[in-house]
């Protein structure tokens, strides 16, 4: 099982300005995060509803501004002592 943060990562094609992300957040009843300071194409969201995320980032795929979209997920490392 993977474990989510809970929060969508979007790549659009061409970087948003913030009233764009805006209507965009709320036609998605997402709450933007927070922007990548070295990708400007690509923001953070949190959904109001996290019952179905997969369903969700699947819409959000079908958006045709967006390149790329994705759950944020937890990794657990190990490291292998000698």
């Amino acid at each position: 099982m993977i474990a989510t943060t809970g929060e969508i990562t979007v790549r659009f094609r061409e970087a948003p300005d913030e009233k764009q992300l805006q209507r965009f957040a709320s036609g998605y009843g997402l709450r933007l995060l927070r922007r990548n300071e070295f990708v400007p194409q690509q923001a953070v969201f949190q959904p109001a509803d996290r019952s179905d995320l997969p369903a969700l980032v699947r819409t959000i795929e079908g958006d045709g501004s967006t390149k790329a979209v994705w759950l944020n997920t937890l990794s657990r490392y190990t490291r292998e002592t000698r």
